[in-house]
């Protein structure tokens, strides 16, 4: 039986097709959902060069890294709302720096996660590849069963 299901949101169509399956599958089965978002480098303690003037202005200090994990938070916190929209019970959000394949696959064994259920193609900077990197990539290594969802387009 199913007890835990891992799924990745990095805010596309695909990893919202692979949010609204892994919840489905989660409240049919009363599983817990773990929401992982994984941002691929930290970001530096620096104002981006295209907020300078809004900080001189506001006199306020946005640096790369808040922008990075305020927008991995905001992603987190909409793949929740949307599982849990869809019935998911147990919802659990992480947000992780690291490379995107080797940091699901960490996840799913230090959880005993069950499934991983991916997006065939996320918002990485190759597009159009029939089966994307990281999903390809977990598919190949994970010890649990997992589910790549093609996205709606």
């Amino acid at each position: 039986m199913l007890k835990t299901i891992l799924v990745a949101a990095d805010g596309s169509t695909h990893a919202n097709a692979a949010i609204d399956l892994a919840a489905e599958i989660a409240a049919k089965l009363g599983a817990k959902l773990i929401i992982v978002n994984v941002i691929r480098h930290v970001g530096l303690d620096r104002v981006p060069e295209e907020l300078r003037s809004y900080e001189q202005l506001e006199h306020l200090r946005v640096t790369e890294r808040e922008l990075l994990q305020g927008a991995a938070d905001e992603i987190v916190a909409a793949a929740a709302t949307r599982a849990r929209g869809r019935g998911a019970g147990a919802v659990e959000t992480l947000t992780v720096v690291g490379d995107p394949a080797d940091s699901l696959l960490k996840i799913a064994d230090e959880r005993k996660v069950d499934l991983i259920a991916l997006g065939r193609r996320g918002l990485g900077a190759i597009k159009g590849l029939l089966l994307g990197s990281v999903s390809h990539k977990v598919s190949q290594l994970a010890d649990c069963a997992c589910i790549t969802v093609p996205g709606p387009d």
